[in-house]
């Protein structure tokens, strides 16, 4: 259910009142590292599950799933050829044994690139694979539009009028809460808001039920054949939520339900770029997560550091990506003030983009981060980061 317009501004409030400023505990986070699982959580582990251990990398329970992931991860969204191939090899050396991946990215064709490094050396067991229903949101909409169509032009009106209002009352732009990462990603509010408001006053999406676990299902199927496996360890959908009430969705939960049941998926997750407090939360409320990969960085930490542990507490494994993204970004200008505040946190000289994961990873509560790391030199620089404790300076 959406939360009353006064609710949901205290609650955004809130957390950033209650996180601004501060800092993580070294001793924490150390202790965190060494047990290998975080602190709190409402249901029991299953046993440690390790791939890929090696000398020089640090590794965190992923949740309450087992896995022992490495605590620099592979990202894969600029993967177009075989000459990523060689960087999966570099990744292992080094000891990571995690790679996310999803269908969207490079049109495909990062997921073709994993498949055929598993073909060619067979080393399936060496890493954890994670990969997203990345179309799904596409399909929905296009429901939801084709239900748009049939309707008056005033109501159609209404509708999009009606949505505005809801993002404005939730203010999930606001400044120092929301981050821009990438060209369009405001856009989606508006067209998940709209879609939502549709399904809600129309509730034709029941007669489509079958069709949507149908379309879903066999998404999945050419990620598995695409990757060239049997399996999924973690599966996310959907890919970049955009509103709570997106997790609300049966048809998800079902799915995921039946992919486990059949062993073609381990683990459910979903990823989040926008209003990453208020969709964590509603994770956790649902309750049949696993695990959530969000923008967690040093801009935007006030408002998730409270979220991110209570997901944790409740035995969710928690990936921080668009970490470094922050500070170093090509196609967009970076406010200096950011990377002030990186340097004041991370007073020793390495580069932004290792100091970045290094200061994230004090965060006991988060998992692991994904990085797109494009050379062998710079996954050697991120891994140099992994099993440090520094004491962090003020922010």
């Amino acid at each position: 259910m959406s939360q009353p317009k006064a609710t949901r501004r205290k609650f955004i409030g809130s957390v950033l009142a209650a996180t601004a400023g501060a800092s993580l505990s070294t001793s924490t986070a150390s202790a965190s590292s060494s047990a290998g699982t975080p602190a709190g959580r409402s249901q029991p582990a299953n046993p440690p599950e390790w791939r890929n251990k090696r000398p020089g990398m640090s590794y965190r329970m992923f949740g309450h799933t087992g896995m022992m992931v490495s605590e620099m991860v592979h990202g894969t969204t600029p993967w177009n050829g075989d000459q990523f191939i060689p960087l999966i090899e570099a990744g292992l050396e080094h000891g990571i044994n995690y790679i996310d991946t999803a269908s969207a990215y490079s049109r495909g064709e990062a997921e073709r690139v994993i498949g055929r490094f598993i073909k060619q050396t067979g080393k399936r067991d060496q890493f954890f694979l994670s990969t997203k229903i990345s179309f799904y949101d596409e399909y929905m909409n296009k429901l939801s539009q084709q239900m748009l169509r049939d309707l008056p032009g005033a109501k159609q009106e209404a509708l999009g009028q009606q949505a505005t209002a809801m993002i404005e009352e939730r203010a999930v732009m606001k400044p120092g809460y929301h981050f821009q990462y990438f060209g369009g990603q405001e856009r989606k509010f508006h067209q998940i808001y709209l879609r939502h408001l549709i399904f809600k006053e129309y509730g034709s999406i029941k007669k489509w039920k079958g069709e949507i676990q149908s379309h879903a299902r066999s998404l999945v199927e050419n990620s598995l054949k695409a990757t060239q496996t049997d399996h999924f360890d973690v599966l996310h959908c959907p890919h970049g939520v955009a509103m709570p009430e997106e997790l609300e969705d049966e048809n998800i939960r079902e799915v995921f339900e039946q992919l486990k049941a059949e062993g073609k998926i381990r683990f459910c997750a979903a990823s989040m770029h926008n209003d990453v407090a208020a969709n964590l939360e509603k994770m956790i409320e649902v309750g049949y997560y696993d695990g959530a990969m969000v923008a967690y960085n040093i801009g935007n930490h006030a408002a998730l550091d409270i979220p991110v542990r209570r997901a944790s507490e409740a035995g969710m494994g928690i990936v921080a990506m668009k970490v470094a993204r922050i500070i170093s970004n090509p196609r967009m200008e970076i406010p200096q003030w950011r990377i002030e505040k990186l340097n004041a946190a991370i007073g020793e000289k390495r580069s932004l983009q290792s100091k970045a994961y290094l200061w994230a990873l004090q965060n006991p509560n988060i998992s692991c981060c994904v990085a797109e790391m494009l050379t062998p030199e710079i996954i050697a620089d991120n891994a140099s980061v992994t099993g440090r404790k520094v004491t962090l300076g003020a922010v």
